[in-house]
């Protein structure tokens, strides 16, 4: 009887939500200027969208981009109290330093985690960055082995890390798209430390020293992230921005994009591409919103359970970046289940909306159970699985006819 009831179950619905352009028209996507460096990526942070890319997967050497993850886990520390701000910790001796940026601690003195994060995050000090390594994990190869870790999890499959300074090793390898989603990660899950990366000097014992995001000078929208520089493949940068756009007639949003160069020949020529990139994407793209959270709820039903039904709805509202002025060229889709089996889970994913742009699809957003359902007793179980058995019979004979 599972057998037939499976099927059931398993059908999916094509519920066009907005059909506008024709499928099989092709529709141009913006063509992005020509960038002088060989590997590099735009993304739109507010939808997580990829806009334009050269290269992404090529393996590069993320210099001081690998600090981005050191951030990333000093901000994790925090957030779980394994570590504290204002916590004193010790500075590493010289020899642990390697040659490169530094925020010149004084060897054995203590120096709060605070003033660590400003001089990693601001001047990329490797001194900075091993005395937070130690402070969270005792040694800087345990703090290592984290950082491999997070990176998995994150979905960076193509990064290694053997430091956690980002200095040249065999082991240390990542490519510009696992930066891009490591830089995405910080953002979106670190909003309140993001300030922290858009100090354009640090003072520390009595020594001024200026951030090497030129970027931050040149755009007041620039706030981060981080720079890299190798001997053997040039300099990079990670970037970030936010603008304010319209969203309909009344409201405004804070549209952020995400840029990361990689093998640019100069620090000069890293600031210019990253910023032809990012008024490339706030220039030649627009964010439209085609729901509201909630907005598009509807019922799907639910067997074996205390209820019959169970609402779905989009849990954010959804936001889709499209070239400029291109609004009429997207249509939607929205593909679920005929129906589910209790339990189901408040939050649980059920099935997405596709959007295209032309044929093109560009983008999916998750449909989600916007309440719980348990499962029903004995008796309302074996009644439902009897409903099951004799729809999935009809629905059999029928097709058999």
């Amino acid at each position: 009887m599972c057998a037939r009831i499976a099927p059931l179950i398993a059908i999916v619905l094509f519920v066009t939500l907005g059909l506008v352009a024709s499928p099989g028209r092709t529709q141009a996507w913006p063509t992005a200027p020509k960038i002088a460096a060989p590997s590099w990526m735009l993304i739109d942070a507010t939808t997580g969208q990829t806009l334009a890319s050269s290269n992404p997967e090529s393996r590069i050497s993320p210099a001081s981009m690998a600090k981005m993850m050191t951030a990333y886990l000093t901000f994790t520390a925090l957030r779980d109290r394994k570590i504290r701000l204002d916590q004193n910790v010790a500075s590493p001796a010289e020899a642990e330093v390697p040659q490169g940026s530094r925020m010149f601690l004084l060897p054995g003195k203590n120096v709060m985690v605070s003033e660590l994060l400003q001089g990693m995050i601001t001047l990329g000090a490797h001194d900075a960055a091993i005395a937070l390594a130690k402070a969270i994990a005792t040694t800087e190869a345990a703090f290592v082995e984290s950082m491999n870790k997070t990176a998995q999890r994150l979905g960076m499959a193509n990064t290694r890390f053997a430091n956690s300074t980002g200095v040249p090793h065999p082991e240390n390898y990542s490519t510009v798209a696992d930066m891009v989603r490591l830089a995405n990660s910080l953002v979106q899950e670190f909003p309140e430390h993001l300030r922290e990366f858009g100090r354009r000097e640090l003072t520390y014992n009595n020594i001024r020293q200026v951030s090497r995001n030129r970027l931050l000078w040149l755009d007041n929208s620039v706030d981060g992230l981080m720079t890299g520089r190798s001997e053997t493949e040039g300099f990079a940068i990670a970037v970030t921005a936010h603008r304010p756009q319209p969203l309909g007639t009344r409201e405004r949003l804070q549209r952020r994009l995400i840029a990361v160069i990689a093998g640019a020949a100069s620090e000069e020529a890293r600031a210019q591409e990253g910023l032809k990139l990012l008024n490339f994407g706030f220039q030649q793209f627009d964010i439209l919103r085609l729901f509201k959270a909630d907005e598009s709820s509807e019922m799907i039903p639910v067997y074996k359970g205390t209820a019959g039904s169970a609402r779905l709805h989009f849990p954010r509202d959804v936001l889709v970046a499209i070239p400029r002025g291109k609004a009429e060229s997207i249509r939607t889709q929205m593909e679920r289940p005929a129906a589910l089996l209790a339990p189901v889970a408040l939050g649980q994913p059920v099935g997405r909306l596709r959007i295209w742009y032309g044929d093109t699809e560009i983008h999916q957003v998750p449909i989600s159970a916007a309440e719980s359902v348990k499962s029903a007793g004995l008796l309302g179980r074996a009644i439902d699985a009897m409903r099951l058995w004799w729809r999935a019979l009809s629905t059999t004979g029928t097709q058999a006819t």
